[in-house]
């Protein structure tokens, strides 16, 4: 037996304040837990990725709408595939699960990397403009690698960045690396982005973050 199941974690404000969850995907079979190092890459090549993408949006809003309904104010972050944002039923399924689970758009989140913002094709572009037509935020995720340019970033319709764990997991020692964070940081403030830091796990960590001015951590 198997099955899929959502695991929230915090996105805690420096203040205390619940800022949001996230929404990660968990995969068991027969007991045992399967990193989604190894489900999703399996998804892609069989073409489930899309299938699993909308349950995860149906579920995520799901417990966007129970968290409303017990009295607590904090948004779901779901994230959300190049594979999905390359599908001219993208919208449909998003509206899909707003619909089904009564859920208010303005208190979920999708979670791109910076490459899909940049996606050009006007099916992406298409997409994201259905997104926030909806009410929906959008973030950056993983910000500081790969595709990561400051010349495009303000032209990136996003209301939340967040940090890349590589550069927290080195936090306190590495200077460069703190100083790095702290710039980016008064930059995603600039830009009138909350931003958040990925990864954290201890309080020197947390410490150095706080320092560094983020507005949130994960």
């Amino acid at each position: 037996t198997g099955g899929l199941s959502l695991h929230f974690q915090p996105i805690i404000g420096l203040d205390g304040r619940l800022e949001a969850v996230e929404a990660l995907m968990r995969c068991t079979v027969n007991g045992q837990s399967l990193s989604p190092a190894r489900f999703i890459p399996v998804a892609e090549k069989t073409g489930l990725v899309i299938r699993l993408g909308e349950w995860s949006l149906l579920q995520g809003a799901r417990y966007s709408r129970l968290l409303q309904d017990i009295g607590i104010d904090t948004k779901v972050a779901i994230n959300v595939s190049r594979a999905q944002l390359v599908s001219p039923k993208f919208d449909q399924a998003l509206y899909a699960a707003l619909i089904c689970s009564n859920a208010e758009p303005a208190r979920i989140e999708l979670e791109l990397t910076e490459s899909l913002f940049l996606d050009v094709s006007p099916i992406v572009q298409q997409n994201l403009r259905a997104a926030r037509l909806a009410g929906i935020g959008l973030a950056i995720d993983d910000f500081g690698t790969g595709y990561s340019c400051l010349a495009n970033l303000k032209d990136i319709p996003a209301a939340k960045l967040k940090l890349d764990r590589a550069f927290v997991v080195v936090l306190p020692e590495d200077q460069r690396a703190f100083a790095v964070v702290r710039a980016m940081t008064q930059l995603g403030r600039e830009l009138g982005m909350t931003v958040v830091a990925e990864g954290v796990e201890n309080q020197d960590q947390f410490d150095a973050l706080h320092e560094a001015g983020v507005d949130a951590i994960q």
